[in-house]
């Protein structure tokens, strides 16, 4: 058990095991300085490529249906203020899938990587998020607000 405020678990190789809702609690233990610091390096490599790889299984197909959008993705921190590492969904059909960069993606979200990962877990809202410009959104916004209803966020 981690003790509240520390980011030990973000150490382990085994972030990739994690489920959903021991992720979501771990998230939620851990002070936001302490998430920040530890999410640098190649902790926050594995991290984001472990969010981005679940997010086909946070889909509610049902809930997509007729939702048809390519969203970027740029998590923040990746070097210099200005380098930033980009992710990119298209949903369609009632499903998502990662996929390698568009020209022209439908949303684009800009995000830091502790932002984003307490959106993903239900310990942040994303509505919030953008309120205190931690989290920054263009492109289809009608779109963009339909996104909160078509993924799980958090623990299912």
């Amino acid at each position: 058990m981690t003790d509240r405020g520390s980011a030990g678990w973000l150490d382990a190789d085994g972030l990739a095991d994690l489920d959903a809702s021991e992720l979501a609690r771990l998230v939620d233990r851990t002070s936001e300085r302490e998430l920040r610091h530890r999410l640098i390096g190649g902790v926050r490599e594995i991290a984001l490529r472990e969010i981005f790889r679940r997010m086909p299984e946070y889909l509610r197909p049902a809930r997509a249906a007729g939702f048809d959008a390519v969203v970027a993705w740029h998590i923040t921190g990746a070097g210099g203020p200005e380098d930033s590492d980009a992710f990119w969904i298209r949903v369609s059909d009632g499903r998502c899938e990662l996929i390698a960069g568009a020209a022209d993606p439908d949303i684009s979200i800009r995000t830091d990587p502790a932002t984003l990962l307490r959106v993903v877990t239900g310990n942040e809202d994303p509505v919030n998020a953008v309120l205190k410009q931690r989290l920054s959104v263009r492109g289809d916004l009608a779109l963009a607000a339909r996104l909160t209803k078509i993924f799980a966020v958090g623990p299912a």
